[in-house]
């Protein structure tokens, strides 16, 4: 009957004082008695009701009582909280009634009380008043199975709290790190914004005008004198403004925007990839047609990142990438049969912070990046995304 009682209350899904004044209710029936109370033991070593303690009017002071345990090991409450101990005599135990009575319940006829505990938790104690026939044994049982089963349910309600409260620190950790990663993506478009601008503005204009000076002192100059040198000049200047240009192509906002989809994105970045390099790349996609702008740009970052370190020192003839939806997010492996490099140096070597910042972009997006590659071996590069945390 009492643990129908307990499971039945808490299935019920009652706030915790409803939960309580129907269970003591409930037991007060079992063992007819007139009041029940649940004490609850606090940090300080202090007793507190439960709230809605049955059969007590509202304004008896057991509602604003804070009992202090005596430092006494041998006292009645200390043995019953921590060594659920009782003796009872004539139906209940004059040790028990004076401590209450003492403690400021006048009235009290006879009491019984058992621990009341979770495990080896003690929670305090659970306390039966005024029984009309007297306490027994048997009731001393009843009483500790109810606590047991209600020590049970407490500790299955404080579970659910601290799990509801770790998923929404949870929740909140991760919208942060979703704001910060889109905050990171922002920030970096404005910076490539700036670079791009000053370098179309200034550095492209000034070899443009170098360009325009060569021309004029190629007409102005002894053509028999200077032809090879002039020539030879003009050669480094044009090959000068290309890699600027390709630079400036790499480092534009508009390069890294993903505004036709994240798939034609990659394949438009690997079309810059075979003009460049002169290999035809082997290409597996499988994208979903949608994804959040913030993910998609730091998939698309992330595989135009390991496409140039193969252009600047893979020296390959063979690349592979593949993309495709995993496991609720986004799997991407770039492959190379170039000459490899050694993984542990990449952290210091100079032209491969873009690995680094491979890994780091995944891992502030809440994914994971390997990075596997031994010289002479060829490099795989594969990182996953989350799409939503």
């Amino acid at each position: 009957m009492t643990l129908r009682a307990v499971s039945s209350y808490s299935e019920a899904g009652v706030e915790l004082p409803i939960f309580f004044g129907r269970l003591g209710q409930t037991i007060a029936g079992l063992v007819r008695a007139r009041r029940v109370a649940f004490w609850r033991l606090g940090h300080d070593r202090s007793l507190a009701v439960q709230p809605e303690p049955h059969g007590f009017a509202a304004d008896s002071p057991i509602h604003q009582l804070r009992i202090r345990m005596p430092v006494d090991a041998q006292s009645v409450i200390e043995r019953v909280v921590f060594r659920d101990e009782l003796d009872l005599a004539n139906g209940s135990s004059p040790d028990l009634d004076a401590f209450w009575q003492a403690s400021g319940l006048a009235g009290i006829r006879n009491s019984a009380a058992v621990s009341w505990r979770a495990g080896d938790r003690r929670i305090g104690a659970l306390v039966a008043y005024d029984s009309r026939r007297g306490f027994t044994a048997d009731d001393l049982w009843v009483l500790r199975v109810a606590a047991m089963a209600t020590g049970l349910m407490w500790q299955y309600r404080e579970a659910e709290q601290k799990l509801d409260l770790t998923a929404e620190r949870l929740e909140q950790a991760a919208a942060a790190r979703r704001q910060l990663l889109e905050n990171i993506a922002s920030g970096g478009d404005e910076a490539r914004r700036r670079f791009a601008s000053a370098l179309h503005d200034d550095s492209l204009q000034l070899l443009t005008a170098a360009e325009l000076q060569l021309a004029r002192a190629r007409t102005e100059s002894d053509p028999t004198r200077h032809d090879a040198q002039l020539d030879e000049l003009n050669a480094t200047l044009k090959k000068v403004e290309d890699s600027l240009r390709r630079l400036l192509l790499n480092v534009s906002t508009k390069a890294t925007e993903v505004p036709l989809g994240l798939d034609e994105a990659i394949r438009t970045r690997l079309e810059s990839f075979r003009t460049h390099t002169g290999i035809e790349p082997d290409i597996d996609l499988r994208l979903p047609t949608y994804l959040p702008e913030a993910i998609g740009s730091v998939v698309f970052k992330s595989v135009s990142e390991a496409l140039t370190n193969v252009e600047k020192h893979a020296h390959a003839t063979r690349v592979r990438v593949s993309a495709q939806a995993l496991d609720g997010g986004i799997r991407a492996v770039v492959t190379d049969d170039g000459k490899g490099f050694v993984v542990a140096e990449t952290m210091y070597v100079p032209g491969h912070l873009g690995l680094v910042a491979i890994r780091e972009r995944a891992q502030l997006a809440g994914g994971r990046c390997r990075i596997e590659s031994e010289p002479g071996a060829g490099a795989r590069i594969e990182f996953w995304i989350p799409v939503s945390q």
